[in-house]
Order: C-alpha cells, then sequence, then structure tokens
C-alpha cells in the first residue's frame, strides 16, 4: 500500500473547458435546485468547478506511479474515502466562458496505516484570473487486518480522557431534503464522477459500505442551495467560501436535515446535516460571505 511521496508538488497540464448553459442545467436538475438566480444571470453554482476538475484530480489519483504498481492503485482507490473539503469562490462561473483548470498534489501524509492525500485544484479566466479554488483531503484506507492492528495500538496507547461536554450553539434554521432513489446516476453525468462506488452495488460492497452511496459533493451541493435558499436570501454570488467534513456515508432515499448555528461573525455560517437517525454526515461546516 506505500504512497510515493517524491510526488508531493506534481502538477497537471491546465485543461481547458467552456461552460455550456444546457450542462449547467443538467446540474442543477441533478441536485434538484430550485433557485432562479442562475439562469436569470447566466451563471453556474458555486460548486460547480467540480464537474471542471474531478477528471483532472482522478488523473491523479489514478496514477500508477503513485501506487507503485497497476494492481495497488486499483486496490488503494477502492479504499478511497472523501474525507474533508475546502472551496474558495472569487466569483461564480459565467456561461459561455472557457475556464482553465489544473490540480496539484499538496501533500501526502502517512497516519497510523493509512494515508491522507490532500489535492488541490485552480479554475482561472483565460486572463489568467482566478476564479475558484478547491482542495480534497482523501484518505486511503489500509486493508483490514492493517486497521485492525492500528486500531489495537492506539487503544493499548490511548489515556482516557475527561473531556467536559460542550454547549449546544444557538440554531439559526433547520431545514430538510430528501435523496432521490435515483440520484447517483443523474449526479453522476452532470458532474462527471463515475466513481463505481456510487453507480455499482457489488463494487460499493467491496469498498466496505454497505451498498450504493451517495456522492459527497452531490450532498455539498444540495446543502449549499439549502443555505442559500434558507441564509443568504438566495444570492450565491454572496458566498465566499465553503469547508466541510464529510463524516458518515449517505444512501439512496435517505432524508437529510441542515441546521445552520449562530456565529459571532456576521459573515460566518455554521453548519452540519444529519440523516433521519440523527448520525451526522456533514461535520464542521463553515460558509463565509462577502460583506
Amino acid at each position: 500500500m506505500p504512497i510515493n511521496t517524491n510526488l508531493v508538488n506534481f502538477k497537471t497540464p491546465e485543461v481547458k473547458n467552456t461552460i455550456q448553459k444546457e450542462e449547467v442545467e443538467r446540474y442543477l436538475r441533478a441536485i434538484n435546485s430550485k433557485n432562479n438566480y442562475y439562469l436569470d444571470n447566466n451563471v453556474a453554482p458555486n460548486i460547480y468547478s467540480v464537474a471542471q476538475e474531478i477528471s483532472i484530480l482522478e488523473s491523479i489519483w489514478k496514477m500508477p506511479d503513485l501506487h507503485g504498481s497497476i494492481e495497488e492503485m486499483e486496490q488503494n482507490v477502492l479504499m478511497l474515502v472523501h474525507g474533508e473539503q475546502t472551496m474558495n469562490f472569487k466569483r461564480l462561473l459565467k456561461f459561455g466562458e472557457t475556464v482553465e483548470t489544473y490540480a496539484k498534489i499538496q501533500s501526502i501524509i502517512q497516519k497510523g496505516a493509512n494515508y491522507i492525500l490532500t489535492l488541490l485544484a485552480e479554475h482561472h479566466d483565460e486572463d489568467k484570473n482566478k476564479i475558484s479554488d478547491s482542495t480534497w483531503t482523501l484518505f486511503i484506507r489500509a486493508a483490514e487486518s492493517d486497521i485492525k492492528k492500528e486500531s489495537n495500538k492506539l487503544k493499548n496507547n490511548q489515556k482516557k480522557k475527561n473531556d467536559k461536554p460542550k454547549a449546544e450553539p444557538e440554531i439559526l434554521n433547520s431545514t430538510g431534503f430528501d435523496i432521490n432513489n435515483d440520484i447517483t446516476k443523474a449526479y453522476s453525468k452532470a458532474s462527471n464522477d463515475f466513481n463505481p462506488i456510487h453507480l455499482d452495488e457489488d463494487t460499493a460492497k467491496k469498498a466496505g459500505l454497505s451498498g450504493i452511496i451517495v456522492h459527497g459533493l452531490c450532498t455539498m451541493a444540495m446543502t449549499m442551495e439549502q443555505i442559500i435558499d434558507t441564509n443568504l436570501n438566495g444570492n450565491p454570488s454572496v458566498l465566499d467560501s465553503i469547508t466541510l467534513r464529510f463524516s458518515s456515508p449517505v444512501y439512496p432515499g435517505d432524508s437529510l436535515e441542515v441546521k445552520t448555528y449562530k456565529s459571532e461573525n456576521p459573515n460566518t455560517i455554521n453548519f452540519d446535516v444529519s440523516n433521519s437517525s440523527n448520525i451526522k454526515v456533514i461535520k464542521n461546516g463553515i460558509i463565509k460571505t462577502r460583506s
């Protein structure tokens, strides 16, 4: 399983894409967006940049040189987990504009028997002005036997903690949405993310899941739409950045609840997302807005 740490700072060539209205409309349908702002202003949702970068990022995490061999790559990619996401936005993407995108390996860290792979994607206009960037934190899980060994080590070395429970923050809003049963097919086509754990039951189970799971970025996009509608008066252009942690899988058919919390900073919205079993599927969510 060892990952080639010499590839830190590896950078892909730039890829050009033109933002097509029809493709943005398909993306909006996939995330069930009802916000008229996008089509009224000829712009794409903030998170739509992922459709431009996913194939470039995939070309990195599927490099045999990163894993040592094709066989190791296939096994490691099967055990790949999207853990955290941060996105910064200078402005919204416009219909008809050409966007230049590249990606690079920011860091590779070994943590116990696992590896943490951090990738950065950047988007620029044709004048080289930055439009947005995305930081992906990916966990490459070890084989089950290695995880158990590492877990036993941690249990033997870990001291008991008597942490005081944290006070519950004040809730600003609580809204809910349902995940359609066929959402993974629609989102795969709209986002260009065809990872088989979102489409094939057998592959998902080989990866240790109970079945097909929803793309983390699909859940993220639908959550953003809820917060934009409820907390930002339906105006996505004021969104400056978002960061969050994917803490539990989401499955087709799930019902989710988005809670936003009061912050001392008026330009910050804290949030999390839970399923009907009250399990948090997104934690530590933070949205920052422009004044």
